[in-house]
C-alpha cells in the first residue's frame, strides 16, 4: 500500500566545531576521500520510526549545508553539548518560519534545561516509544512540551535503522559504517553518565536483529570498517561471546570482509576464547578507557574493576591475538599532580599502545562527578563562551571543573606536552611495532583464523592517492615515519598487516594535524 506524503520532517546533526580526534584532516581526507567519522544512526533510527505520511530527510551539517528556505512542516535537531549553540540557531531559524522544533537525544535527555529555551518539544530518554506518541500529537495538534521515557525496554523494539533518507553522496563520504548492539554500562565510574540515560544493566538487541542491521549497513555503502558503538560491548562477557559467533559466521560469507571496532573494558582479556572469536569475527580494534595508572585517581572516581588487575598482562594478551588498541586516558583527576604526564607517557610507551587519545578531565552533565564539583564549588560553567556562537570549542582546553593538585594552565599545557611526546614519530614507531613484535611471539596465532586482507579498485585509488601524498605532499618526516612502520609491517605475519598500517599511519597523520591546530588555538587564547 503506498501513502501520500502529508507532513515534511527534516532531521539534523548540527555541524561539529569542536577541535578534536574525530576531525578528518585535509591530507587524510586527500588518501580516503571522506569527510566525517559514520552516518547519524540516531536520525536513521529515528527516521525509521516516523510513519510513510511523512517524508523524512536526514541533513549533517559535517557533509552538507541546510536549505533554510525548504519548507518542513517539523524539525527535529539532535546532539551533544558541544553542538547546542548551532543548534540554537538552526531552531531560530527554522522558528523564524514557525516550523514547529523538537530536541532529543543523549544531552537533551541528561541536562533538559540547556535546550529548552529554543525547542517547542523535548524527547527525553530513548526515543524508540515515544517518539511515534509524539507524532500522533503532533498531527492531531494535541503535542506537549516533554515526552519523557522512564523505562529501560527491551532493545527488541528498536527498529531497523532507516538510511534512505541521507543522500547516496553523503554516505559516500562517511569513513566507516555504523551499528548498536547494546545499551548501558555495569560500571559506575564518576565521570560517566552513560548509566544515567541508559541503564546499569546491558541490554543487548537481539542476534537475528544485530545481524540484519550490519548487513543493512554494509549493503548501504560497502564500508571496510564498522563501528559498533557500545558504551561497553562486553560487558555482558557471555552474550557478547554469542554475538561474536554469529559476527563471524556472517563475515565468513562475505567476499569482502569487515573489520570492526568496538569500546569495552581491559578486563575483557581475562576471557581467552573471547579474545579468540573477536579475532576470527573481524573485531580487530578495541577501543579501551585506560583513564589513568594513578591507583588512587582509579579509587577516587569507582573504576575499582581496573584496581586489581594487571594491565599490562591484558594489553599483550589481546595483542597476543592481533588485536590493535585505541587508548584512551583522561588528566585532571584529583590525585593528579603536574608529575602525571610523564606517568601517562611512561605507561603507553610500555604497553606498546600507538594510538592514544588524551582529553583532561571533564564533569559531564548527568555525571555524578559534576554534582560533587558543583557542591564543592568547582565546577566552571563554561557552556556560554566555550560553546557560544561562533566559537570553535578546543576539547582540549574546555576543563570545566577546578583541579585540586595543579593550575588549569597546567592541566592544557600538560595535555599537549604529553600528545607531542605520543605522536613523536620516533616513539610512535617505537609503540607501532610493539604490537606486532607481541603478535609474532605469541603461540596464540596458530590456533585462530584471522580473516585475511582484500583488495579492489577502492584500495588501489587508496594506494595511489598515498604514494601521491609521500611523494608530493608529506613532509620528510611523514615520509620516514611511513617506510619505516611499512618494514615493521612487511615483516609480520599478520593477515591483515597492511590494514594496520593504513590505519595506524592515517592515525598518525591525523593526530599531528589535530595537535598542531590545538596547539595554534590554544596560543591564541
Amino acid at each position: 500500500m503506498s501513502y501520500q506524503a502529508e507532513y515534511k520532517l527534516l532531521l539534523v546533526l548540527p555541524k561539529d566545531k569542536t577541535l578534536n580526534y574525530s576531525l578528518v584532516s585535509k591530507n587524510a581526507g586527500f588518501i580516503t576521500r571522506t569527510m566525517w567519522g559514520s552516518p547519524p544512526l540516531s536520525l536513521a533510527t529515528i527516521a525509521a520510526l516516523t510513519p510513510l505520511n511523512f517524508k523524512t530527510k536526514i541533513i549533517d551539517e559535517n557533509i552538507e549545508e541546510i536549505d533554510f528556505n525548504e519548507y518542513f512542516d517539523l524539525v527535529g535537531i539532535t546532539g551533544n553539548s558541544f553542538h547546542i549553540a548551532r543548534a540554537e540557531e538552526i531552531a531560530i531559524e527554522f522558528s523564524k518560519r514557525r516550523v514547529v522544533i523538537v530536541c532529543g537525544g543523549y544531552s537533551v535527555s541528561v541536562c533538559p534545561e540547556r535546550w529548552r529555551s529554543f525547542a517547542n518539544v523535548l524527547i527525553i530518554g530513548e526515543a524508540e516509544r515515544i517518539w511515534p506518541e509524539f507524532l500522533d500529537d503532533f498531527i492531531s495538534g494535541t503535542y506537549k512540551n516533554e515526552y519523557v521515557e522512564k523505562e529501560r525496554f527491551n532493545l527488541s523494539v528498536s527498529p531497523l535503522p532507516d538510511y534512505s533518507s541521507i543522500a547516496t553522496s553523503t554516505l559516500q563520504k562517511y569513513s566507516y559504517g555504523v551499528v548498536q548492539i547494546s545499551r548501558g554500562c555495569p560500571f559506575r565510574c564518576e565521570f560517566c553518565s552513560v548509566t544515567v540515560y541508559a541503564g546499569n544493566k546491558i541490554r543487548y538487541k537481539p542476534v537475528d536483529n544485530i545481524i540484519k542491521e550490519i548487513h543493512l549497513i554494509h549493503n548501504t555503502r560497502k564500508y571496510r570498517f564498522i563501528h559498533i558503538a557500545d558504551d561497553n560491548f562486553a560487558g555482558d562477557i557471555q552474550k557478547a561471546k554469542e554475538i561474536l559467533i554469529a559476527l563471524k559466521e556472517w563475515n565468513s560469507k562475505q567476499r569482502k570482509p569487515v573489520s570492526f571496532i568496538t569500546q569495552l573494558s581491559a578486563d575483557a582479556a581475562k576471557d581467552e576464547e573471547f579474545l579468540a572469536l573477536s579475532a576470527e569475527a573481524g573485531l580487530n580494534t578495541f577501543s579501551i578507557g585506560f583513564e589513568t595508572p594513578n591507583i588512587e585517581s582509579l579509587k577516587e572516581v569507582g573504576k575499582y574493576h581496573y584496581i586489581n588487575i594487571n594491565i599490562n598482562e591484558y594489553v599483550k594478551k589481546i595483542h597476543q591475538y592481533g588485536i590493535t588498541i585505541m587508548g584512551n586516558c583522561m588528566i585532571g583527576f584529583d590525585n593528579d599532580d603536574p608529575s602525571i604526564f610523564k606517568m601517562q607517557y611512561k605507561f603507553f610507551s610500555e604497553l606498546g599502545i600507538a594510538n592514544v587519545n588524551v582529553y583532561p578531565l571533564l564533569a559531564f552533565d548527568g555525571a555524578p562527578l559534576k554534582e560533587r564539583m558543583m557542591k564543592e564549588g568547582r565546577y566552571i560553567e563554561r557552556n556560554k563562551t566555550l560553546f557560544g556562537k561562533g566559537h570553535i570549542f578546543n576539547m582540549l582546553s574546555a576543563s570545566n571543573i577546578i583541579p585540586k593538585n595543579m593550575s588549569v594552565g597546567q592541566l592544557h599545557h600538560g595535555i599537549i606536552w604529553l600528545l607531542k611526546e605520543l605522536y613523536n614519530p620516533e616513539k610512535f614507531i617505537e609503540r607501532f611495532e610493539i604490537f606486532f613484535k607481541d603478535f609474532e611471539e605469541s603461540d596464540k596465532k596458530r590456533d585462530i583464523s584471522i580473516l585475511k586482507a582484500y583488495f579492489d579498485f577502492a584500495v588501489i585509488g587508496v594506494v595511489l592517492r598515498l604514494i601521491a601524498f609521500l611523494l608530493l605532499i608529506a613532509t620528510s618526516s611523514e615520509k620516514r615515519t611511513f617506510f619505516k612502520m611499512f618494514i615493521i609491517a612487511s615483516k609480520s605475519s599478520h593477515p591483515q598487516r597492511f590494514n594496520i598500517l593504513m590505519f595506524y599511519f592515517l592515525r598518525f597523520i591525523n593526530n599531528r594535524s589535530f595537535i598542531n591546530n590545538i596547539t595554534k588555538e590554544f596560543c591564541n587564547t
